[in-house]
């Protein structure tokens, strides 16, 4: 018999399918992910139970060690279970045998279909049974991130990211059990939580934000950052969110000269039941300040986060922002270059059913409230300008090069040459309107698009923006002919990442300049 036995195309069981090698050999187990990702072994010394099951697509071997912790590896035939019986028994890797003489143990399962039975923590598993106390499944801890409470008797299970899975495999994210005595939810829950590997969410407390008020998922919730992540503490569902699960933010005033937004886009987004959210959108009041001080001392800031202050006072979206900024160390993007007829930075417009203002940044635009969605300009394949012999508003149909289309309707007429010039200076690629320019001067009705792609003038070049105000469409409607302009700074670059190379003095100017602009505006009317 050979001294090492090899296997290929067995899955580290659990949570996803991403396939390895696995060698069995006198001193262990070893098994190695295709894209040698990840290494798993597994020592002689430290193996005290080897088991033989049924797993979902072929044969599994559990491998119990030393402190209840289980491997479980899947891809086998019936036909291995001989000779890796007798390559066990041959070097003693489990040590004495069991009392029935077997050194290879099969399990006894559950067949029938039932979704229901006694889940129990033993060792570092999860361990779920049926009423004939057969083993439905079982769940390494070790792989549990989250444990959430939804309810009085809703237990969620949320878990790492799978690393050895490739591009293309398919992932457990999360598990629900529903629990008929509340007691009982909660005793598991903590049970779990002994066990479950939460290392990425230790550390103390640095600061908290309470009744936060969400758009998306909408809520009120108290914010506590965390030196890795922050938790979303809601009335019936709690969020942690590591910041290295962070892509971007956006800091989006809202037209409406009361509210601003801030957006943390996340990949992999987080989720509520069915529902996955790419995008947490913060609603804030523009004129509600906070004072905010920092759990950590002068020096440990100053080394680790030179730009916050032990205190943080001022307006609550801008000290949230500058704090989440920071401790994420993730680019912040506001907008800058573009202004509408009113001299604000969205404009009124409906995605579908849901009306909302769109935002266009340096190298994107973004739609909100819901669903809050960002579209990248080098993900935009086409922008057709629609209805164009509308008097009143226009259509902005964007293309993408995965073919997926959006459509921005109603969008004011007076708009139109404020986006066009801005598209056309970030050299977006765009349908040309030259046929209905000329009708439209000319007193005639509507022409067909000429589809010759207008990617805009080589020479010019795209810059950032800053912040924006409210939206009056019969306002717009009155003065079509004011222009409002694209401002540029020949400084800047066409891309809104550079906006997270600005200092937070260069931030803050951008914001005094937008506040100082919201001044000097006159006051609404009442109606």
């Amino acid at each position: 018999m050979e001294d090492t036995l090899q296997f290929a195309g067995v899955l580290l069981a659990g949570l996803g399918v991403g396939e390895g090698t696995l060698k069995i050999a006198s001193s262990g187990l070893a098994w190695r992910g295709r894209e040698g990702a990840r290494v798993l072994t597994v020592n002689k010394a430290d193996l005290q139970q080897l088991v033989w099951l049924r797993g979902g697509r072929a044969q599994q071997l559990r491998c119990v060690c030393r402190g209840q912790i289980s491997h479980r590896f899947e891809g086998f035939k019936e036909s291995d279970f001989a000779s890796i019986e007798a390559f066990v028994q041959k070097h003693a890797l489990i040590g004495a045998a069991p009392k029935d003489g077997q050194h290879l143990t099969r399990l006894k399962q559950a067949s029938r279909g039932w979704s229901w039975g006694t889940a129990s923590v033993s060792g570092g598993a999860l361990y779920f049974h049926n009423d004939k106390l057969e083993e439905v499944f079982e769940i390494s801890l070790s792989s549990v991130a989250q444990v959430n409470l939804s309810g009085a008797n809703e237990l969620g299970l949320e878990f790492h990211t799978d690393d050895t899975a490739g591009a293309m495999d398919e992932c457990m994210t999360e598990l629900r059990l529903a629990i008929a005595e509340e007691a009982e939810a909660e005793s598991l829950a903590e049970a779990i939580r002994d066990k479950a590997d939460t290392s990425a969410f230790a550390g103390e407390r640095l600061a908290s934000f309470s009744e936060i008020s969400l758009l998306v998922p909408r809520g009120k919730y108290e914010v506590e950052l965390f030196p890795n992540y922050f938790k979303l503490h809601g009335r019936s569902v709690d969020y942690k969110i590591l910041y290295s699960s962070v892509t971007k933010l956006f800091l989006l005033p809202k037209p409406d000269e009361i509210h601003v937004s801030f957006v943390v886009s996340l990949d992999p987004p987080i989720r509520q039941g069915n529902t996955m959210y790419p995008h947490l959108v913060f609603n804030f009041k523009a004129d509600e300040e906070v004072s905010v001080q920092f759990n950590i001392s002068a020096e440990e800031l100053a080394q680790k986060y030179e730009k916050l202050k032990p205190t943080e006072e001022g307006e609550l979206w801008r000290v949230f922002s500058k704090s989440v900024r920071h401790l994420s160390g993730k680019p912040l993007h506001i907008p800058r270059s573009f202004t509408s007829v009113h001299e604000q930075r969205a404009v009124r417009t409906a995605l579908g059913a849901n009306e909302g203002y769109i935002f266009f940044l340096e190298s994107c635009m973004f739609f909100l409230n819901k669903p809050p969605t960002l579209i990248r300009f080098d993900d935009v394949e086409l922008v057709q300008f629609k209805r164009m012999d509308n008097s009143r508003s226009f259509d902005l149909s964007v293309t993408l090069t995965s073919a997926q289309v959006f459509l921005f309707s109603n969008i004011d007429r007076a708009e139109f040459d404020n986006i066009h010039e801005f598209l056309k200076s970030h050299k977006v690629p765009m349908a040309s309107i030259a046929a209905h320019v000329k009708k439209l001067s000319s007193g005639r009705g509507s022409a067909a698009v000429d589809m010759e792609v207008d990617g805009g003038d080589d020479d010019d070049e795209g810059s950032e923006e800053s912040e924006d105000e409210d939206f009056d469409v019969k306002a717009a409607a009155k003065k079509g002919g004011k222009k409002g302009g694209n401002k540029k700074d020949s400084g800047s670059e066409a891309s809104d990442a550079s906006s997270s190379d600005m200092d937070d003095d260069e931030l803050d100017a951008e914001f005094e300049e937008a506040a100082e602009s919201e001044d000097e505006r006159p006051k609404k009317k009442k109606k």
